[in-house]
């Protein structure tokens, strides 16, 4: 029989589990992230481009970009159930503002529809003004037909259609490089345009707990100099400031330069990011677009994190990383995806992957075509995602280990915060149940069974450490 630490360790589990974390009552403290009690959380998810949502479609006669997957229920219960609580869903200019000044209500209830079903799970959502190649007219998405009119005028760029075949070529095009250097420049006032679209946004979702943020550009494309990391942050504080009229509780998420994919670095800024609840969210693709091959070493992987981590902290944020990926080809593709995580945890970053699912325009995703297919999901790919992690902890970690060969998870901490350590277990690493010690002593708990989350009380002073251990 276990033994009950009931003095210093208790634990709350099964149908006691609490509600969720509420996305408005997130800040930033010392880097981290912390809830309304005080106590570090982490956010750990993936990237879903929804059916209705992500705007690749035309209505004048041109045929879609690529087809998009759906979402529903089903697919948030999976979610959950791989130990997911932050869904990072882009959604589009194009769609949101199709004519200038005229917003789609349809649209925005698409997204609401989205975040409703994953405020029934616990999942958080962070709203991403997303963009590929700038606009679904030159490229994959982003910015409506309007936006290049005023730019580079009605017949200064080409009306691409469907299907989508060469995205690199689109992107590197001589037109896609011209918006952006007028839209960093701010001509015809389009930045302004573009912060009024997001006040739009933010001023529907600034009451809603499960939205966690808004961020503001998917990687945006500036000169890679002085003047254009300065265009970069007006582009950021310009949008900032107007969410901040409407909605002064929810994070605002901003990236660095999307050179930094290919580069593993960006300049550190010289004065800390103008709002108290911003957040730093480069995307990490080392080994994977900057020419180099995953072969087990970590060490150019390791860099790249550090310096994530030496931008988040001159900034003076928090380090989310909005995307890391790999094609699941190479035969180290899934290492790769648990030293990236490995890395997550030392850093304390957090994290969305990318992609839950794709149909036709690549094989990225976790699973192979839309989540509800038989027999697709990729097993070895969401295995390695799906691994224990302390979500909620009523202190500042110290240190948070998971054993790659027993998926130990080892949690150390300074107590300094009210609540429960929360730790989500998943079954698929424990089939044989688990073991959970605080300060060695084992402790009477069990992981709750829709949400494999366990919380565990291990005292209010000083150093503590938890384990979740294999049962034998």
């Amino acid at each position: 029989m276990r033994l009950l630490v009931a003095t210093l360790c208790v634990a709350l589990a099964g149908s006691a589990v609490a509600a969720g974390l509420d996305g408005r009552r997130l800040k930033v403290a010392d880097g981290r992230l912390v809830d309304q009690r005080g106590r570090e959380v982490m956010l750990r998810g993936v990237n879903a481009r929804v059916e209705g949502v992500f705007d690749v479609t035309f209505d004048d006669g041109r045929l879609p970009l690529e087809p998009i997957p759906t979402f529903d229920g089903a697919d948030a219960d999976r979610m959950r159930d791989l130990g997911f609580n932050l869904l990072r869903l882009p959604i589009n200019w194009s769609a949101l503002e199709p004519q200038q000044g005229v917003y789609s209500r349809d649209y925005l209830d698409r997204i609401a529809a989205v975040v409703e079903l994953c405020a029934r799970r616990d999942i958080l959502v962070l709203l991403d003004f997303h963009q590929d190649a700038f606009s679904k007219e030159i490229g994959q998405d982003g910015a409506p037909r309007w936006v290049l009119d005023l730019l580079l005028g009605p017949n200064g760029y080409p009306y691409l259609g469907g299907p989508l075949t060469d995205l690199t070529a689109r992107r590197l095009a001589a037109h896609t490089i011209d918006a952006f250097r007028r839209f960093d420049a701010n001509e015809q006032g389009v930045q302004d345009l573009f912060a009024d679209a997001a006040a739009v946004v933010a001023k529907r979702f600034r009451r809603n707990r499960a939205v966690v943020g808004y961020e503001i550009m998917n990687e945006p494309l500036a000169t890679p100099d002085a003047a254009g990391e300065a265009q970069l942050l007006g582009l950021h504080v310009r949008v900032t400031e107007a969410i901040r009229r409407v909605d002064r509780r929810h994070l605002v998420v901003f990236e660095p330069n999307t050179l930094r994919n290919f580069l593993n670095q960006a300049p550190l800024p010289a004065a800390p990011f103008p709002d108290a609840k911003a957040v730093y969210a480069p995307h990490i693709y080392t080994y994977v677009f900057d020419a180099q091959t995953f072969t087990g070493d970590r060490s150019a992987l390791t860099a790249s994190m550090q310096n994530a981590a030496n931008e988040a902290a001159a900034w003076g944020t928090a380090l989310f990383v909005g995307e890391y990926g790999i094609d699941p080809t190479p035969p180290l593709a899934n290492e790769w995806i648990t030293a990236s995580l490995d890395l997550q945890d030392q850093f304390r970053a957090h994290s969305t992957f990318w992609l839950w699912e794709e149909i036709s325009s690549g094989h990225w995703g976790l699973f192979d075509g839309e989540s509800s297919e038989p027999g697709g999901e990729r097993i070895g790919r969401t295995t390695a995602l799906s691994r224990p992690y302390a979500s909620a902890v009523p202190g500042r970690v110290l240190e948070h280990t998971v054993d790659p060969a027993t998926s130990r998870l080892r949690l150390h901490w300074e107590a300094g915060a009210r609540g429960p350590v929360e730790v989500y277990v998943p079954p698929r690493r424990f089939p044989n149940g688990v073991v959970i010690t605080c300060d060695g002593g084992i402790v009477d708990a069990t992981p709750d069974t829709v949400t494999h989350v366990v919380r565990v009380r291990c005292g209010r002073i000083g150093r503590h450490v938890l384990e979740v251990l294999p049962a034998s």
